[in-house]
């Protein structure tokens, strides 16, 4: 391990581990407690500092970063009170598994009086590390400025470390000297980190049960993108002519959807008679392959080999080598090739007819007046993208997800959902994504209420000049929880009279909440004027590297037939 010497104050010597380790930006909120890390962090040429006006935006921009490449991103959150305004996001942050490191600084409730400051901490029975515990795979206090530089190296090395996931390093302030310290500082990177091969045996057992089915599935998950397999797997579905499948709904990254293979319909049509499950997390019906022959699951966690009735063959091994050893494996052996074409061309035939389905049902909805169906926006904000060369959706809106990827046969577009169900998580994904891609053009796809979750993103993307087109889908409404009022509450008030409470986000107009923010943007209410607005967002946010955001109007997002229900006015 290469390592230097480097003499400074502690907070320098944080600072310059961080950097040496290769990390460019902390996603942070500012606290006065922090003051000589901030010092240390604005004197160092090579690390920039991302300021959030709310921890829960911080949280989700160093989540978006993470969805990129699968590098760690650093955050900094002030002392108890900080922590605890991230947990919303650090909820998408645990779901996912994405590799955060969350700093916080722990203060001394205990030397003298047991009540610190102005009331940032919990109480004294609690510390930080106690509050991070259900959202981190690991966390650490930090007392000696000596081991400060060892503890950011651990630190990030557990973070990226198959199964990847998020950890906390609190550090106790009082060790935020003046004072110099000598630290050898970490200078050899962090290792490529991968889990192992698979052996033979199961290789052996996968290939055989794949070349004997009639209707195999790849159901595949995180575990693909994170490994580096998304080129692997297209292959493979490609050459033995098998479907592709999402494991895990929305909360996966990918370039899949476009796919003449992808499977985007219930999983059940498929019938299938042999089902490889590659770095899934299973959460969907616990006996969804009840009918299957052969049930296999491939990942580098424990989560990947869980919650799979019949489950024949578990392969702790990673995703990306196993699918290099199955493809060397199904070449090699003495297969007739006419099988696997015969099955390819029966799937294509499934799957164009499943797609021409599909856009059937969504071109048939009516237009309306001074409204954008969802289908027409995503079909122009894919086609504007690809004349660019693809870019990157960075999302969080649920009405969409069933029209994007589905109406282009091909596309270089990659699409980043939401790490998990906690809303408000796109505005600051966004940002995250930008800046771990600069080089790309980058979507924000926020709906309206995740929005007004946190609109603080809009001043952090104007403060830092982060070139993002944002382009809310705007149906004034929570229109997911709007349909479930419907359909979890059958036969209720609401499903009964069709007026529906607390879902409906009237008279509220977020350009001019952008413009206040200092990020300028435009409304669009027409079909036909989209695309030429969209092509001004694009090239504007590329061109002049500042953020704009479209707000387009969307049909409301209520059940058919739907109205808003008269509201409670103080008033009144």
């Amino acid at each position: 391990m290469k390592k230097r010497a480097f003499k400074g104050n502690p907070s320098q010597v944080l600072v310059e581990q961080l950097s040496a380790l290769g990390v460019k930006y902390i996603f942070n909120n500012t606290g006065s407690h922090e003051a000589r890390f901030f010092d240390a962090l604005h004197d160092h040429p090579d690390i920039h500092s991302i300021l959030g006006l709310h921890e829960g935006v911080v949280t989700s921009m160093a989540g978006g970063y993470t969805q990129v490449n699968n590098d760690p991103a650093v955050m900094v959150a002030h002392l108890d009170c900080g922590l605890g305004q991230t947990l919303g996001q650090m909820l998408n942050i645990h779901n996912a598994k994405l590799p955060v490191v969350v700093i916080t600084y722990a203060a001394d409730t205990g030397s003298g009086t047991d009540r610190v400051g102005w009331g940032h901490h919990i109480n004294p029975n609690v510390g930080p590390t106690h509050i991070s515990a259900p959202y981190v795979k690991a966390s650490w206090t930090v007392l000696n400025p000596e081991g400060m530089a060892h503890a950011i190296y651990r630190a990030l090395l557990v973070a990226k470390t198959p199964p990847v996931g998020a950890v906390h390093l609190a550090i106790y302030e009082n060790s935020l000297t003046t004072d110099t310290i000598e630290a050898d500082i970490v200078e050899s990177g962090l290792p490529d980190l991968r889990a192992g091969y698979p052996s033979d045996s199961d290789i052996e057992t996968i290939a055989r049960a794949l070349t004997e089915a009639d209707r195999p599935v790849l159901f595949f998950g995180d575990g693909i993108w994170k490994s580096g397999a998304e080129a692997e797997l297209i292959a493979f579905a490609e050459r033995f002519g098998i479907p592709i499948k999402y494991g895990e709904e929305f909360w996966n990254r990918g370039i899949l959807v476009h796919h003449q293979l992808y499977w985007k319909d219930d999983f059940n049509a498929l019938d299938p008679d042999c089902v490889l499950a590659i770095g899934v997390r299973h959460r969907l019906a616990y006996n969804q392959f009840s009918n299957a022959n052969s049930v296999v699951a491939i990942g580098t966690d424990v989560d990947n080999l869980k919650n799979f009735e019949g489950l024949d063959r578990a392969v702790l091994a990673d995703e990306h080598r196993t699918l290099e050893r199955l493809t060397e494996c199904l070449d090699s052996s003495a297969t007739d090739a006419g099988q696997f074409e015969e099955r390819r061309e029966r799937l294509l035939e499934q799957t164009a007819a499943q797609q021409k389905k599909r856009i059937t049902a969504m071109k048939n909805v009516q237009p309306q007046t001074a409204r954008v169906r969802p289908w027409v926006l995503a079909d122009t904000l894919e086609k504007s993208l690809e004349g660019l060369g693809g870019g990157i959706i960075s999302m969080e809106h649920f009405a969409l997800l069933n029209c994007l990827g589905g109406m282009q046969p091909t596309g270089n577009n990659i699409y980043i959902p939401p790490a998990g169900g906690s809303e408000g998580y796109g505005m600051g994904a966004a940002i995250g994504v930008k800046l771990a891609a600069p080089s790309k053009p980058v979507v924000g796809l926020v709906g309206d209420g995740s929005v007004y979750y946190a609109d603080t993103g809009f001043w952090t993307a104007a403060h830092h000049k982060i070139p993002i087109l944002y382009v809310i889908p705007n149906n004034e409404c929570y229109g997911i929880v709007a349909r479930n009022f419907s359909v979890l509450g059958a036969g209720g008030t609401m499903h009964k009279s069709g007026d529906y409470a607390g879902v409906v986000l009237d008279q509220i107009d977020p350009i001019k909440i952008a413009e206040g923010y200092g990020v300028e943007g435009m409304h669009v209410e027409e079909e036909s004027k989209l695309e030429e607005a969209m092509d001004h967002g694009l090239k504007l946010v590329e061109n002049e590297n500042r953020p704009f955001v479209l707000n387009v109007h969307l049909p409301i997002g209520l059940p058919e037939g739907g109205r808003p229900a008269k509201h409670f006015t103080l008033g009144d």
